[in-house]
């Protein structure tokens, strides 16, 4: 009796601070492995839009993105998601003074992260908080500390051309 082998469903997040970049290498990333893509849904939420974040703001971002994550897996072999719970923590430490955590762990879990180091240039956008080069740093060092124990890859480059080649280059699948 032959066995049917089936490649297991991946789901990957890229995260890091704000302005790095993070929507375009997962766009790019999700183009050219033919995954689906889950867009940041912070913005798009009212209360992120209206600036009356709450704790139950991250509860229901946090089942918003695992949901679009869960739905991918009827048809696609992987999702690439703009942002997840690391982000939604970190932010939640900045802007409530605590540290938000789940009630329920991602489903599907999460295989991969993927960090988009600061980039020096800034680009103003109404939710962005951290237009000097020094906090977005500090910032990420706290991403890179929550990350130390996790499977990752540092999207190195200069360009998001070469940030995608080297994602790709230290693929694990």
């Amino acid at each position: 009796m032959s066995e049917v082998l089936t490649t297991p469903f991946r789901r990957v997040v890229v995260t890091g601070v704000e302005c790095s970049g993070k929507t375009t290498l997962s766009k790019q990333l999700a183009a050219h492995l033919g995954w689906a893509w889950v867009p940041e849904h912070a913005r798009t939420h009212n209360d992120v839009l209206s600036g009356n974040v709450s704790e139950s703001t991250f509860d229901a971002l946090h089942e918003s993105q695992t949901d679009a994550a869960a739905q991918a897996q009827a048809t696609h072999p992987g999702v690439i998601c703009d942002t997840g719970d690391l982000v939604l923590r970190l932010w939640s430490e900045a802007v409530l003074d605590f540290s938000w955590h789940p009630l329920m762990p991602p489903n599907p879990r999460v295989d991969l992260h993927i960090l988009c180091p600061v980039l020096e240039t800034w680009e103003e956008d109404p939710l962005r908080t951290l237009p000097q080069l020094e906090d977005r740093l500090a910032l990420e060092t706290k991403y890179r500390a929550h990350l130390k124990h996790r499977p990752h890859i540092v999207a190195e480059g200069s360009t998001p051309e070469a940030r995608l080649q080297h994602v790709l280059s230290q693929w694990p699948w």
